[in-house]
C-alpha cells in the first residue's frame, strides 16, 4: 500500500501549483520514488523523465 503525506513540502508544493505544465512528472517521479522505495521494480525511463525535470528546473540546456 503505498500512503502519501498531504503534509510533505513536495506534496504541497504540487497542489499549489496545478497549472505548472510538468505536474504529471513531477506526480510520476514522486510515485516511482515510492515504488522503488518499496523495493519493486520499474520499466518507465525514470532516469531520463527526472533528468529532464532538473534541466528544467536549473534553466540549463538538454545534452
Amino acid at each position: 500500500m503505498l500512503e502519501i503525506n498531504p503534509r510533505h513540502p513536495l506534496v504541497e508544493r504540487l497542489n499549489r501549483e496545478q497549472d505548472d505544465p510538468r505536474l504529471a512528472d513531477w506526480a510520476h517521479v514522486l510515485f516511482t520514488q515510492a515504488v522503488l522505495t518499496f523495493g519493486a521494480r520499474v520499466d518507465d525511463p525514470f532516469v531520463t523523465r527526472l533528468n529532464d525535470l532538473l534541466v528544467d528546473l536549473t534553466g540549463g540546456a538538454r545534452g
